[in-house]
């Protein structure tokens, strides 16, 4: 699954150095910055930089902490970016408004509070669960919540666009994101995944992202050809 997660991890600064030139020129820095967030957020994921970073940090799994600011961070740009591209107004008002930026604050505190109180545990990847089960449990899937709650939010818009676009790159684009987010929405039920689905589990959290970034990317052709043909 290493493999998977670096074939990630090179993707998303590939696309955030795409998008240089055009956020040089003061357009749409959201989507460098974007992409930047998520190859920081993905090469956290992996064995090797995360003890590296979280040594750094003093060895106690603050970059799982980080990672997941990082991943709320993410789920948030991503989500009022995907509004924007598809005009969905009431998605972006959901996102933004006091019920969607209560959301964030109740996972972002219960997040903390779930860190601290589980205790201090063996810097790993992933984590290990130490002597109180429940905080730790709570901790990992609040770190799913919110994104999975991002994608519900956008699914009807994905789902409306995959169905009345006339344009093909920008259907392809809704079936990438909706596909993603799917897929996101279904790791809410990693707690009732037996241990030995750890592989699956891995695949799934990583495929979203692809997914996610694929669709993004697909966005940005759907936008040069809809230029080309208003230039024609």
């Amino acid at each position: 699954m290493t493999a998977l997660a670096w074939v990630t991890f090179a993707l998303a600064p590939v696309l955030a150095l795409l998008r240089t030139p055009s956020a040089l020129r003061g357009e749409n820095r959201l989507m460098m910055a974007l992409f930047a967030l998520l190859a920081l957020a993905v090469l956290l994921s992996i064995r090797v930089p995360y003890l590296a970073v979280d040594a750094a940090l003093g060895g106690i799994n603050l970059a799982n902490l980080l990672l997941r600011f990082l991943i709320y961070a993410i789920a948030l740009l991503l989500a009022v970016r995907i509004a924007r591209a598809f005009s969905a107004r009431g998605a972006q008002h959901a996102l933004l408004g006091p019920w969607g930026l209560s959301a964030l604050a109740v996972v972002g505190v219960g997040t903390v509070v779930s860190f601290l109180l589980m205790g201090l545990l063996p810097s790993s990847v992933g984590l290990r669960a130490g002597d109180d089960q429940t905080w730790f449990d709570l901790y990992g899937e609040l770190g799913r919540v919110y994104p999975a709650f991002t994608g519900v939010v956008l699914l009807p818009s994905l789902l409306r666009a995959l169905r009345r676009s006339t344009l093909t790159t920008l259907r392809a684009a809704a079936g990438l994101l909706a596909a993603g987010y799917v897929v996101l929405a279904l790791t809410i039920l990693f707690p009732l995944m037996p241990d030995s689905w750890l592989p699956v589990q891995q695949a799934m959290n990583y495929s979203s992202i692809l997914f996610l970034l694929t669709g993004l990317a697909t966005i940005w052709i759907a936008g040069g050809i809809a230029r080309r043909r208003a230039d024609a």
